[in-house]
């Protein structure tokens, strides 16, 4: 093992740098494997690495019970191959060619993970909000599980931020409140003219 040199570290700055931009080969051969063994259940989590990256993170449980959990930095289209995986479809993962994709990586002050959220929750995936936890400084976080098959889910555990909270609540009005809201939107009041 190399020694670390903590003088030498303590002294230099820290830079957002990530060295290696390509999706891990690894990480999806490990996935490809994972897939061909027919999981009973897949759960997919995405957080964001100190370095801005996008990193998913994949959790399988075979019909014997045995899980595995696998994570890796990636990009939508990696994304989208694990949902096809997760429905049984595995082709995604054969034609996914990791050394032709870019790791998603974050611009100054984005919130990738947030991005995703927001996607999944204008998208027309059945979601479900999950009981809520608090970390030990009493920070609230809000769940939801979205279920792209019948043993495939999407988690994400947020911050309940204004925005976390307004997203949610924007998803449980029900239709005829949303249709309503926005013809109320759509309609402009009538100018008077003067004769």
């Amino acid at each position: 093992m190399k020694n670390l040199k903590f003088a030498e570290a303590l002294n230099s700055e820290v830079e957002n740098i990530v060295e290696n931009t390509k999706v891990s080969a690894a990480f999806v051969q490990e996935l490809k494997e994972a897939f061909l063994m027919f999981p009973v259940r897949t759960d997919m989590r995405f957080k964001q690495s100190s370095k801005g990256e996008l990193i998913i993170s994949v959790t399988v449980v075979y019909a014997t019970g045995m899980t595995q959990h696998f994570e890796g930095a990636g990009d939508a289209d990696l994304i989208s191959a694990i949902h096809f995986g997760m429905a049984k479809m595995i082709n995604g993962l054969h034609d996914y060619k990791a050394e032709e994709h870019e790791v998603e990586i974050a611009q100054e002050g984005e919130n990738l993970v947030m991005e995703l959220f927001k996607q999944y929750m204008n998208s027309t995936m059945r979601g479900y909000i999950e009981a809520d936890w608090y970390n030990n400084s009493g920070e609230r976080y809000r769940c939801v599980r979205f279920t792209s098959t019948f043993n495939g889910n999407v988690k994400f555990c947020m911050k309940a931020t204004d925005e976390v909270n307004s997203l949610i609540c924007e998803a449980c009005k029900p239709e005829w409140m949303k249709k309503s809201e926005a013809e109320a939107k759509q309609q402009v009041p009538e100018q008077n003219e003067v004769a």
